[in-house]
């Protein structure tokens, strides 16, 4: 018996593990008559994770209902009528169980293993690869481990781009670059589809155990091979009947997009043909992005299409564009658009692989120096994130933006982007506290991104800049009549332009005549009530109320950039900072900034670059890594000492391998470094200045808690300041 297993990955097309099962018929092989299982399980123990909502759950079953119905000989392919009978649909082909997925192997494993005869056991399980959470990560080794044990071979087949094992992020382009080159897999022929549905109808799959091939009277039992599946579900499983969700969290948002095969593909299609036109420029507003975006996000993160096939269709589309511009068409901003479309996609997975590289930063920073910020005991505060959470911050771009995520599930990146920077710096609420929620409200939820973009806008990645939106510049930029607002933020829909951006400046008189109370949080219910309770005067009876700013917009920012940046200038982060690059940092450099960061270079080595405002090799040494190397320009010897090398899931750091260089090259650096000092002083070219080596030498005197990894200053000091922890030696 061979296996599918269904993971992210619920779609025909470019699906290496269907393509493999469909290849059978055309070469003829004996295992055509092989019995075939396509699998998908609901797991108890992902749908336990914080970040799963009702959503989730909806949008798989509709790709599950489209990919059944795409298997049959009849299907229509308009996909229209997915929603309307979802509960009722009955699975034809797919065998779909509310369980572990290692409980449902080895069901599957000791019950053909009874049956006996020419195909008894499980020859083989085909899945693709999944970057995901830490428990999907622990399920898949578990996977791989009773595969092992049992001696069934298991096939994984990328389908993102991302690198499994990557030992050096410089390789990650080149390797990128090389899958997205490769042909898709194709799409199932009528006839391959006829030869598996034949064979996925030799298994007779039942809650229990009604008859078997060898001892059934029926002629149609006989011919089957008839298996008990522990929770079996006929059809799509009803969200309300998943206890590992808590019940607040299994509601549906009516207002989403909808899921399957199907969809996808027509989305791409009329993103490819007419949306995708004015992608560049209206991307960046909510109130454009709704068309002029590809919207294909969730059908990329549930696997109802893939990235290597978006990419595919998306050079067919910009070859064709350039041939018209050849022929002197007048496109527009067409090709700009895509371009811009095409580098989004890359970067898609770019996020990802530092996910895979470092499955750990789902549960604390990438940079540690940046780990006790935002987690002090005064640092949380739940009424901010009330407030933040319900959008009711008293900033109306801030709310209408987090309203329209819990109504439809879905909002422009610059938008989500200024969410979590509000969140973090304004309010100094810690990234790992609000992920789930965004987690729950994003129906595009894809951990490889949802983590690292977390930790980017909250500033404690340690390689990028700091990303603090200025709320109001935004809404004004990006809503300047205030439009979005009004649809999502209905209790400002009566004032005017000049006002809506920032309510609470207006009047008491102003506030009357637009039918509108700005109060402070703690008066809102008291203030509700008395306008129930006695008309004061509003137009139609009572007044819409609205909250005050929860915090001075300008000032909590200030205060918040002011704590990161102390965190950043020290030596020690700046360290920690560089090994960061070195395991996760993009490679593309502009050549103007060369000397900033290295671009990609060799897997093996890592080359240093001179330019004339560099007067000392070892600065050069401490931009390229973070290891300490010995310089001896006497004698023309390098010495690296402190290299390390190992996989990227041992979460080891990528090798750092300072290049040889020859007497005359070292002569020649020295005579460059000569000529370019007009004044004739002498060049220094020693380690480093006794300035610089006291500094050192007092930061070296530092020492990092093994618990909450905060940097303690006092050398003497027999606890952590910060956790209270006893140090340890």
């Amino acid at each position: 018996m061979d296996i599918i297993w269904l993971k992210r990955d619920v779609r025909l097309h470019d699906h290496a593990p269907i393509h493999h099962m469909a290849k059978l018929a055309v070469e003829g092989d004996n295992d055509n008559d092989r019995p075939l299982i396509i699998l998908y399980n609901y797991e108890p123990d992902q749908l336990s994770e914080h970040s799963v909502h009702g959503s989730h759950v909806h949008f798989v079953n509709e790709g599950l209902i489209d990919l059944d119905r795409r298997l049959c000989d009849n299907y229509s392919g308009n996909g229209e009528d997915d929603n309307a009978k979802s509960q009722e649909y009955k699975f034809r082909f797919l065998s779909v169980c509310y369980a572990g997925v290692v409980f449902t192997f080895n069901q599957l494993l000791m019950q053909s293993r009874s049956i006996g005869g020419q195909y008894s056991g499980i020859r083989q399980i085909l899945a693709h690869e999944e970057t995901g959470n830490l428990k999907s990560f622990a399920r898949d080794k578990a996977v791989r481990r009773w595969c092992r044990t049992h001696n069934i071979q298991f096939l994984e087949f990328n389908q993102t781009g991302v690198t499994r094992c990557l030992k050096d992020r410089d390789d990650y382009s080149a390797k990128f670059k090389a899958f997205t080159s490769q042909p898709v897999w194709p799409t199932p022929t009528a006839y391959q589809l006829e030869c598996i549905r034949k064979r996925m109808s030799l298994v007779w799959r039942k809650r229990r155990i009604i008859c078997s091939a060898s001892s059934s009277s029926s002629n149609d039992c006989a011919s089957k091979i008839s298996f008990y599946l522990h929770e079996l579900c006929e059809g799509p499983i009803n969200v309300d009947s998943i206890k590992e969700i808590p019940i607040e969290h299994r509601i549906d948002r009516i207002e989403r997009q909808k899921g399957g095969e199907t969809r996808a593909l027509l989305a791409l299609q009329t993103f490819l043909a007419n949306r995708g036109q004015n992608y560049a420029k209206g991307i960046s507003s909510p109130n454009t992005s709704w068309t002029s975006g590809s919207r294909l996000s969730p059908f990329l993160t549930w696997g109802h299409t893939s990235t290597r096939y978006v990419i595919h269709q998306l050079k067919f589309r910009q070859e064709e564009l350039r041939r018209r511009k050849k022929r002197g068409a007048q496109d527009g901003p067409w090709l700009k658009s895509l371009a811009a479309f095409s580098s989004r996609i890359h970067w898609r997975s770019h996020f990802i692989q530092k996910l895979e590289s470092e499955p750990e930063i789902e549960k604390r920073d990438t940079c540690i120096a940046y780990q006790h910020l935002r987690r002090g005991s005064d640092d949380w505060n739940e009424e901010f994130f009330k407030a933040w959470s319900t959008g009711k911050t008293g900033f109306p771009f801030v709310d209408a933006c987090m309203r329209c995520l819990i109504r439809h599930g879905w909002l422009n990146f610059r938008m989500r982007a200024m969410l979590v920077s509000f969140a973090t710096y304004n309010l100094w609420l810690d990234w790992k506290r609000i992920a789930p929620h965004l987690a729950r409200l994003f129906l595009d939820y894809e951990p490889g991104i949802h983590y690292p973009q977390l930790q980017m806008q909250a500033g404690t990645t340690g390689i990028n800049a700091m990303r603090v939106y200025n709320v109001t510049k935004q809404g004004k930029d990006q809503d300047l009549k205030g439009d979005f607002i009004r649809k999502y933020v209905p209790e400002l829909c009566k004032v005017p332009q000049e006002h809506i951006h920032e309510p609470f400046r207006m009047s008491a008189s102003l506030q009357e005549k637009y039918n509108i109370s700005i109060v402070k949080e703690s008066k809102i219910k008291s203030r509700a009530e008395s306008f129930r309770n006695k008309d004061e005067g509003c137009v139609g009876g009572d007044r819409n109320i609205y909250p005050w700013p929860i915090v001075d917009e300008k000032s909590s920012a200030k205060v918040a950039k002011e704590k990161v940046a102390e965190v950043r200038r020290r030596g020690s982060t700046k360290r920690l900072a560089d090994q960061v690059y070195l395991k996760h940092g993009s490679r593309r450099t502009s050549i103007g900034n060369a000397d900033i960061k290295p671009k990609a270079l060799s897997s093996k080595a890592k080359r240093l670059q001179l330019d004339s405002n560099q007067t000392t090799l070892s600065e050069l040494c401490r931009k390229s890594n973070s290891v300490s190397t010995t310089l001896s320009i006497g004698n023309s010897k390098f010495e690296n000492q402190n290299c390390s090398n190992s996989s990227s899931r041992q979460r080891g750091l990528a090798e750092v391998v300072v290049v040889d260089m020859t007497k005359e090259e070292i002569g020649a650096t020295r005579y460059n470094l000569l000529q370019n000092d007009k004044h004739g002083t002498d060049v220094n070219l020693r380690r480093e200045s006794k300035q610089e080596r006291k500094k050192e030498d007092e930061s070296a005197r530092h020492w990092n808690c093994s618990e909450c990894t905060f940097l303690n200053k006092n050398p003497l000091a027999l606890a952590c300041i910060m956790c209270k922890r006893t140090r340890i030696f």
